[in-house]
């Protein structure tokens, strides 16, 4: 049992880490009008084998525990996270039936099943708490490392391994910020998109908010040299990771990250012990972003404003993607296009005759869930949600209880990792869509239920 439980906990630590790496065996490349379509392109990446083992290693586990001691069930078990994650997938994996195509549907429906499985390793506590923020704070550390290293380069070196794709400024597809003088190339760490890295840097910069916070409990306001050094590591890594977030312009990351950072800073400032932690946090940040703007004013500015040609040209093909989802949804209320569809349906219903990267899916989650399930998919996953919030812990009132410190102080601050999950949903697609936004998505929750105190 020993053995089995250190390879889950040390699994699944390495796995989180290596989230960010790209390395797969691409099996059956996608492909509409006869062109490369990344969204139904079955691949199998190298950190699946990883999570493979750790599922190996939980099955024979639950296998013994099952030996020794009956499991029991009841009707209630059912709505509760881990039952109503068990009927998404379970809808899910219906939908592949009445899919447009069955193969991408398996596949999409095989991701969904992987990030349940590390949602419920994250939130069941078999791995501790802060060594889960730790994972998530070194492979931020070392992806802003690369994104920063990326844009003062102004390049993306091609790598097998780290499956990068190479990217530079005056390619046609990459991701840049136009100015009146150049275009700028957007850093992708080694995730697909720049928005993912952001999504990521901004899972970093919570984790190490919460991490602080946990040192401040443990300390209990010791100022030997160990832990000043401590707390000066955590302010470094956090000035790296904002400093490469502010560097992807991504908008979804920059106000997903904003808002957590609020958060742990409103329920911080309530507290005498906290508060001072919790300025620092504000005096970094302020003279973080000061320094970006001084150093790139013209792309900073044009990424926020979004008056030029790009910027408006992507606002207006969003708008229109936002109407053709509700287009695809209303020929598919019930049951939806089937898991992993969506871009398929808009090819073989409403427009055949475009190039494939135009069938992408929408930059809305809640939207591109209810095209993909249907409605019924939609009240399941809605029934998700509200799950967490059936019950909530009671919360001590020492500001340096496990509660408050730790494994959850209340629901606003588990809202710290829940808010930025929303705020992305709300303005991408990646935690549905792609492998690796799924298993950032997995992990976002994992720690909110965490924070919940549900597991």
């Amino acid at each position: 049992m020993n053995i089995l439980n250190k390879i889950i906990q040390y699994g699944i630590l390495l796995f989180i880490f290596l989230i960010p790496w790209q390395a797969r065996l691409m099996l059956v490349p996608g492909s509409i009008n006869g062109e490369y379509w990344e969204y139904g392109t079955q691949s199998l990446y190298a950190t699946e084998a990883l999570l493979f083992i750790v599922l190996i290693a939980i099955i024979a586990r639950v296998m013994v525990a099952i030996r020794q001691k009956t499991p029991s069930f009841s009707v209630r078990t059912l709505y509760s996270p881990l039952g109503m994650l068990a009927v998404l997938v379970a809808w899910s994996g219906l939908s592949i039936i009445w899919s447009h195509d069955r193969s991408v549907g398996l596949e999409h429906w095989t991701m969904l099943i992987e990030a349940g499985v590390v949602f419920l390793i994250v939130s069941s506590r078999v791995v501790p708490f802060n060594n889960v923020l730790w994972a998530i704070i070194f492979s931020g550390f070392v992806q802003a490392t690369i994104g920063i290293a990326q844009s003062f380069l102004q390049i993306v070196p091609a790598s097998t391994f780290f499956g990068m794709a190479h990217q530079s400024a005056d390619m046609l597809g990459a991701s840049v910020v136009e100015t009146a003088q150049s275009r700028w190339l957007r850093p992708y760490g080694t995730f697909s998109h720049p928005n993912i890295l952001g999504g990521w840097l901004a899972l970093s910069l919570m984790s190490v908010a919460a991490a602080t916070r946990s040192l401040v409990v443990e300390s209990r306001g010791a100022k030997d040299r160990t832990t000043i050094m401590r707390f000066a590591i955590r302010y470094l890594v956090f000035v790296v990771a904002l400093f490469g977030l502010l560097a992807t312009y991504s908008r979804s990351a920059w106000i997903a990250a904003c808002a957590g950072l609020a958060i742990f800073i409103v329920v911080s400032a309530k507290e005498k012990v906290f508060r001072s932690y919790a300025f620092v946090f504000v005096g970094i940040g302020i003279a973080v972003v000061i320094l970006f703007g001084l150093m790139f004013p013209d792309q900073l500015t044009s990424r926020i404003i979004g008056q030029n040609r790009l910027e408006i040209k992507s606002s207006q093909e969003r708008g229109a993607s936002l109407a053709q989802s509700w287009d695809v949804l209303s020929k598919n209320r019930l049951l939806g296009t089937g898991i992993g569809n969506y871009g398929l349906a808009v090819h073989d219903q409403l427009d055949a005759n475009q190039p494939a990267y135009y069938y992408q899916p929408v930059h809305n989650i809640p939207l591109l869930v209810l095209a993909e399930l249907g409605i019924i998919g939609g009240i399941v996953i809605t029934g998700f949600f509200l799950s967490f919030f059936r019950r909530h812990p009671e919360r001590s009132d020492s500001p340096y209880s496990a509660r408050n410190g730790v494994e959850g102080y209340n629901r606003l601050s588990a809202g710290v990792f829940l808010l930025p999950f929303i705020i992305i949903a709300l303005f991408d697609h990646y935690l549905w869509s792609v492998y690796s936004g799924m298993m950032m998505g997995a992990v976002y929750m994992g720690i909110f239920w965490l924070k919940l105190g549900k597991s």
